[in-house]
């Protein structure tokens, strides 16, 4: 049940509903956030009126939602989000793309990691390994100094001949993240 008591949520569900019913979309997400675990339901309409209200968060959390069963309508939500600037809505676009459409999702990546995602910066370094070394060593490189513990560990295996001490601590340092292959070849 989680750290509110059931009747607590049941008080608060209520005192929630009124204020989203009259329109104050950051109710909405409380009641959202609120009914995921036990009512997934209305959980789901919350998000998507506070994403029709103009939240681009609940937008993206719509967007997620529908992607299993709505996929054209789930890129909609996705996509306003995006065009809005929420990063991790152009990081999933990008990673919907990659299997039909690699320029597209290069294209995602490459906003996203402008945006500051570490993950879409390790994503362009796996998309460019094969075809451009040099440019995935730089994502890599970024990515890991935005803290992607698989970059780290990416960027340990192309230093690791030529300085075993700067990947070790790579390693450590993905490790410590709680990376299981950084912990692995540290054991």
């Amino acid at each position: 049940m989680g750290p509110i008591k059931k009747w607590s949520r049941r008080i608060l569900r209520r005192k929630y509903e009124r204020a989203a019913q009259s329109g104050n979309t950051a109710a909405m997400i409380f009641l959202a956030t609120l009914c995921a675990e036990d009512d997934p339901a209305s959980a789901r309409q919350w998000f998507r009126r506070a994403a029709q209200a103009g939240s681009v968060h609940s937008m993206y959390i719509v967007g997620l939602y529908l992607e299993p069963h709505e996929p054209a309508e789930s890129r909609e939500w996705l996509e306003r989000a995006s065009a809005e600037g929420h990063v991790d809505a152009t990081l999933r676009l990008g990673v919907l793309d990659q299997p039909v459409d690699p320029d597209a999702a290069r294209q995602r990546y490459e906003l996203a990691a402008k945006r500051g995602s570490a993950i879409a910066m390790y994503n362009l370094g796996l998309m460019l390994e094969e075809t451009e070394p040099a440019a995935a060593l730089g994502w890599y490189e970024r990515a890991a100094a935005g803290g992607d513990a698989d970059a780290m560990v990416k960027l340990a295996a192309h230093v690791e001949a030529s300085d075993p001490d700067a990947a070790r601590e790579l390693l450590e340092k993905a490790a410590t993240s709680g990376n299981s292959e950084a912990q692995k070849r540290l054991a």
